[in-house]
């Protein structure tokens, strides 16, 4: 006896779903360096997907929250009070006296030293 295959079988897709690999995002979204650690240039700080970490001085913000350094210096994560701009939709809140907390994290450059020799004075 030989079994017979229903039509059905054959109609129906045996493909899967195919996604687009740039719109799927990586799972290990997490801070990449410590509070005070020194970092870079170009850095990765944080990967997020919404922005749990604000930048602050001296990073940059890509497209998908990815916050990188923009000098190298040490890193320091904070507590700040929002200002906002008036076109933001947080504006209105503000003005009518209620305060917003973010966190922020910034890259502070190392401390120079002046070392110069006078030559002459005038």
């Amino acid at each position: 006896m030989e079994a017979s295959v229903s039509p059905q079988f054959f109609t129906q897709s045996l493909r899967t779903k195919k996604t687009r690999p740039h719109l799927q995002l990586p799972k290990y979204r997490e801070m990449k360096v410590e509070d005070g650690q020194w970092v870079e240039k170009n850095d990765i700080l944080i990967l997020q997907n919404n922005l749990n970490l604000y930048p602050g001085e001296n990073t940059v913000i890509e497209y998908d929250y990815t916050v990188k350094a923009a000098i190298p210096g040490f890193t320091v994560v904070s507590t700040e009070v929002v200002k906002p701009y008036p076109h933001s939709p947080l504006y209105r809140y503000v003005a009518s006296g209620n305060t917003v907390k973010r966190n922020f994290i910034h890259v502070i450059p190392p401390k120079r030293e002046a070392k110069f020799k006078l030559i002459e004075e005038l």
